[in-house]
């Protein structure tokens, strides 16, 4: 089977098929690699706090 439509789209008069616009840029700024790993040490520090505190208040718990 032949394609459905032989016609060549054509880009309407006064407009160029290439898009010489200049790209936008993001709103959001990139990320770093050291902003990654500094939230990931902070996550773990978090973590480790919040453990340490439940250690610590089932310790006095267990002392009741």
């Amino acid at each position: 089977m032949g394609p459905v439509n032989d016609a060549w789209i054509r880009p309407r008069a006064g407009f160029s098929s290439i898009d010489t616009r200049p790209i936008r840029h993001s709103r959001i700024p990139p990320t770093s690699f050291q902003e990654f790993a500094m939230a990931d040490v902070a996550f773990v520090v978090t973590t480790l706090a919040v453990f340490a505190l439940v250690a610590f208040v089932a310790k006095g718990v267990t002392k009741l």
